[in-house]
């Protein structure tokens, strides 16, 4: 293995640094005046006040001593700190509230500045001499008084978080990425795909949409909050907030995400009526199924069958259909109507008599079946999600809007949603008729030499290699292949798993996909869906039951 690039020392500068460049080609028309200005005072700065001010602000905080604070490359600090004070980018002489007086001390520090407070300090974990603090009630006053006669020096906190952190959300398009990200690209660790980047294609068209993102994501916190204080009041205060509202279709997804998880709460605290309002407003699963329950539990049979039947027009995902599929039978029978119970599961399966290896019952299986294949391949997801994501790359990475925000992704934004194929449609629809009416393998092979090593979320290069890639090609007729990759387009999350084990292959006699279960496991449910489908479309499949045999 090739040894890692070393990065060069003050990378994460040159990291923000494009960070900043990045956002402000895209968004700079819609920056309030407070962000150019932070944009324009940080780039004046000196390269060594800058770098220390990225140094501060990727670690935790908000407040710092400046004698912990070293960093080699940077030397002497002295200097830079005055510079960011006097940019407005640095606060200094910042009095710390006590839960940043922990944060900032050890234990034995702190026992030294709360000494008289404190019983049986040396016997007390950290957390727990806190808890005799907060207990206390000290005042902001008497923490700053105890803290000034133990630490006469300045503490400083960085200026402009909240600036950096929408900086953040518009480069990576969400609020769990961080500057972190970067690193792996720059040591060659994750390679990307050259897609598109510009205004044309951004997330954010407006301010409001920024505004309104930021909102959702007080929202959520609030939420959390009334969750963990068993807040009803204010869990049923959100509901103004979240009901029937105008909401940027960037943001749809989130915004019911957030719906059904305070109707489920509401539901928690049996408040019928106001749940089912708020999953009438989302338009995503568990929504329906849940107005279903709910229905169910009150009597009103008659409206859940009609809801259900409206649900199979138009169903939104896997668990929505296989919902369906146990409960309009259900509803059925219990209104006295004629019902057909679903369909039990039939599939091919055998028992295996094996004795116990040390490397594990997939493996112990596949080695039993080599007998009589002449390749048997431990595979599980990756090998059909490669074939997948080979076959549909260019499709993956179009310029489609608030698909592709950063230069760091290996999927579109919407890739777990229906959207991804709705919005593709005509460009998908059209690459899988090219792949079905021409040689399959050497389009996809192809794609496999163009992009190997670039990272794509349905691509395994770790595991399956092109001989993998052209074995299979040659063994899977390009008809099962392409009735595997529609499924997966109506339900990328859901169906993207629960594949079988192993890949038997023998390109002059086909293949069979083999789902391994050692003694007391049982079939999953993603698993049961896919075999469903094998048997719907004649998919060689099969189910081995082992029992391990006494040696």
């Amino acid at each position: 293995m090739d040894p890692l690039p070393q990065l060069d020392e003050r990378y994460y500068l040159r990291n923000f640094e494009l960070l900043c460049d990045t956002v402000q080609k895209q968004y700079e028309d819609l920056l309030a005046e407070a962000e150019v200005l932070f944009l324009q005072r940080f780039r004046q700065l000196s390269e060594t006040a800058r770098c220390l001010y990225v140094r501060l602000v990727s670690r935790v905080g908000p407040l710092f001593r400046p004698e912990k604070l070293n960093y080699p490359e940077l030397g002497k600090l002295d200097s830079a700190l005055s510079e960011l004070a006097s940019k407005g980018l640095l606060c200094r002489n910042v009095a710390p509230d006590l839960t940043e007086i922990f944060r900032l001390c050890r234990k034995d520090e702190l026992v030294e500045i709360f000494t008289a407070r404190l019983k049986n300090a040396s016997r007390c974990r950290k957390g727990e001499l806190l808890e005799q603090l907060q207990a206390q009630e000290l005042s902001p006053g008497d923490c700053e008084a105890l803290w000034g006669r133990w630490y006469p020096q300045e503490l400083v906190e960085p200026r402009c978080r909240e600036v950096v952190e929408l900086l953040l959300l518009l480069f990576y398009g969400n609020r769990h990425q961080s500057l972190t990200d970067f690193v792996l690209s720059d040591l060659g660790v994750a390679r990307f795909h050259d897609y598109v980047l510009d205004r044309g294609f951004r997330l954010f068209e407006q301010r409001t949409q920024i505004e309104e993102y930021l909102e959702l994501g007080e929202l959520r916190a609030g939420f959390s909050d009334a969750v963990d204080g068993d807040d009803r009041e204010q869990v049923q205060a959100l509901m103004e907030s979240l009901g029937e509202r105008d909401c940027s279709p960037a943001l749809q997804q989130r915004w019911d995400r957030l719906r059904n998880r305070v109707a489920r709460q509401l539901e928690r605290y049996q408040d019928w009526e106001s749940a089912q309002h708020l999953y009438r407003c989302s338009n995503q699963h568990p929504a329906r199924e849940r107005r279903v329950r709910i229905l169910q539990n009150q009597g009103q049979l008659e409206a859940a069958l009609d809801l259900c039947r409206e649900m199979q027009e138009q169903a939104w995902c896997e668990e929505e259909l296989e919902f369906l599929q146990r409960q309009i039978p259900l509803l059925q029978k219990k209104l006295g109507l004629d019902h057909q119970a679903p369909a039990r599961l039939s599939y091919p399966q055998e028992r295996l008599q094996l004795p116990r290896g040390e490397a594990g019952v997939e493996l112990d299986a596949a080695a039993h079946y080599l007998g009589s294949w002449q390749q048997v391949h431990f595979v599980e997801n990756s090998l059909i999600n490669t074939l997948f994501g080979l076959a549909l790359w260019e499709e993956m990475f179009l310029p489609v809007a608030g698909a592709f925000v950063n230069p760091f992704q290996s999927a579109p934004l919407d890739m777990h949603t229906q959207e991804f194929y709705h919005r593709r449609q005509a460009a998908i629809d059209a690459r899988l008729e090219r792949l079905a009416s021409t040689e399959m393998a050497g389009q996809i092979l192809a794609s496999y030499d163009r992009h190997l090593g670039l990272s794509n979320y349905w691509v395994n290069w770790r595991d399956i290699d092109r001989d993998l890639v052209s074995t299979a090609l040659k063994s899977i007729p390009g008809k099962h292949l392409l009735a595997i990759w529609r499924r997966i387009l109506f339900d990328p999350r859901a169906n993207r798993s629960g594949f079988p084990d192993l890949l038997a292959l023998d390109p002059g006699r086909g293949y069979c996909m083999i789902e391994v279960k050692g003694p007391g496991d049982q079939l999953q449910h993603n698993q049961k869906r896919w075999l469903r489908f094998f048997q719907s479309e004649q998919i060689p499949c099969l189910v081995a039951w082992v029992d391990w045999r006494d040696a």
